[in-house]
């Protein structure tokens, strides 16, 4: 499956590590749980970036994007594992959702946990869980290309 990853570009070396997530936490996951965060598209990918960070912050970034292939096979889709609480999309992300994430990660279910978008409903993002032990066998992560965001994502 191929899913994408945006990365400003002074966070490049650690794009995979988890590390961003692990400080500030998210929808998926507590803080002190590293997980790395992907889309299904590049254009959910960047809804997912605008949703996230102040307007002028994005586009003054440099921003790379990462074509990420992972192994169909190391795929769990989350509503074959666990049942999503009622509250799963809501803003701020709930504990109950972030404990879904937190419990994969513990238990090293697999490689990537699919997962659906509060963003836009249909679509996906796929969690990758970093320190699991077949991670570099099913993670294959392209070069980072350049990403201009269009300015017209943002009005006003």
């Amino acid at each position: 499956m191929r899913c994408f990853r945006l990365v400003d570009e002074d966070f490049l070396e650690a794009a995979f590590s988890g590390e961003g997530a692990r400080l500030y936490g998210g929808r998926w996951n507590s803080p002190g749980v590293a997980v790395a965060y992907t889309a299904q598209s590049l254009s959910l990918a960047q809804l997912e970036l605008l949703v996230h960070l102040e307007a002028e912050a994005v586009l003054r970034g440099h921003w790379r994007y990462f074509a990420v292939d992972v192994a169909p096979r190391t795929i769990m889709a989350c509503e074959s594992w666990i049942d999503l609480p009622p509250d799963w999309a809501a803003w701020p992300a709930s504990a109950a959702t972030q404990a879904i994430g937190d419990r994969w990660i513990a238990e090293s279910v697999s490689v990537a946990l699919s997962v659906p978008s509060a963003v836009t409903p249909g679509e996906y993002n796929l969690l990758l869980n970093p320190a699991h032990p077949e991670y570099a066998a099913a993670v294959l992560v392209a070069a980072p290309e350049a990403l201009r965001l269009d300015q017209r994502l943002i009005k006003g």
